[in-house]
C-alpha cells in the first residue's frame, strides 16, 4: 500500500505538521501492516482485541476513535499546558494516537482469511513489538515511549505528557468498545 492510500484510512496523518515525523509514522504502519500480512482490503478487518467475545470493533476504527479524541481534547486542554508552563506537543499526540497499536499488525495476523493471533503475540506484546517498529523506522525516543508505554505495561513507567495523554484516552476508548462484553479468560 502506498502511503497515499494509508492517509485516506487516517486522513488525521495530515495533522501532523513536521513533515519528516508524518512520512515517518506513516511508513511505520506501512511497515507494520506488512509485517503482519494486511493490506488495504484487510486491514479493516483486524480486530481491536481477540480476548472479548464478538468485539465488533475494528482496529482502523480504535485508531481513527483514538486519534480524533486525542486531537479534540488537546485543541481544548491545551491551555492548561501553556497556562503552567508545561510543553504538550500536538504533533506527538496525534503520532502516538495514530500509533500507539501499531504492534497489533504484528500481535494479530491475517491467516487463511481470517484474524488470528501471530506467532509470538505472548513474547511480544504490542506495546513492544511496536516500540521495535517504530525504532526501525527512525521515530523519535518520545514517540518510541510513548507506543511502548501506553498499555499495562506502562503502569509503573515513566509518562511524558504526551503518552499520559494518549494512554488515558486510549484506555477510555478502549474500555467504551468492550463495555457489555465478555472477557475471554484463558488457561
Amino acid at each position: 500500500m502506498r502511503r497515499e492510500k494509508l492517509e485516506r484510512i487516517f486522513p488525521a496523518f495530515q495533522e501532523i505538521q513536521d513533515e519528516t515525523l508524518r512520512v515517518k509514522s506513516e511508513e511505520a504502519m506501512l511497515a507494520a501492516m506488512e509485517a503482519g500480512g494486511w493490506n488495504e482490503q484487510t486491514i479493516k478487518l483486524c480486530p481491536v482485541t481477540l480476548n472479548w467475545e464478538n468485539c465488533d470493533v475494528s482496529w482502523t476504527e480504535h485508531v481513527s476513535d483514538v486519534t480524533s479524541m486525542c486531537l479534540m481534547e488537546f485543541d481544548g486542554l491545551e491551555k492548561y499546558y501553556k497556562r503552567h508552563g508545561v510543553s504538550f506537543s500536538r504533533d506527538l499526540v496525534a503520532a502516538g494516537a495514530l500509533l500507539h497499536d501499531i504492534g497489533k499488525l504484528t500481535e494479530f495476523v491475517f491467516r487463511d482469511g481470517k484474524a488470528v493471533h501471530g506467532d509470538n503475540f505472548e513474547l511480544m506484546r504490542h506495546p513492544l513489538s511496536g516500540a521495535v517498529i517504530a525504532a526501525k523506522a527512525g521515530l523519535p525516543n518520545e514517540l518510541i515511549h510513548l507506543i511502548a508505554v501506553h498499555s499495562f505495561e506502562g503502569d509503573k513507567s515513566y509518562q511524558t505528557v504526551e503518552s499520559e495523554f494518549v494512554r488515558s484516552i486510549d484506555i477510555f476508548v478502549f474500555n467504551c468498545s468492550v463495555k457489555g462484553l465478555k472477557k475471554i479468560h484463558k488457561n
